[in-house]
């Protein structure tokens, strides 16, 4: 399993759905809950998360892959 494939399903098993992208480089999913100025999850091709509004002024989430081991 990739990473990519490790971070989605940690997200869906989470209730985050995945929604139509506009970016070719995430994979978009909405926030089940959290802050209103973070709606979006973004999942790299590599496997990189990231979270905002859109993907360009979005922030890397790496250590909250690290506490799952991902």
């Amino acid at each position: 399993m990739t990473k990519q494939e490790k971070v989605v399903k940690l997200l869906t098993d989470n209730g985050c759905k995945e929604v139509e992208s506009r970016s070719g480089k995430y994979r978009t999913f909405e926030r089940n809950g959290g802050p209103v100025d973070c709606p979006f999850w973004f999942v790299g091709k590599k496997g990189a998360l990231r979270t905002g509004r859109n993907s360009s002024s979005s922030y890397s989430m790496e250590r909250l892959l690290e506490k799952y081991g991902i």
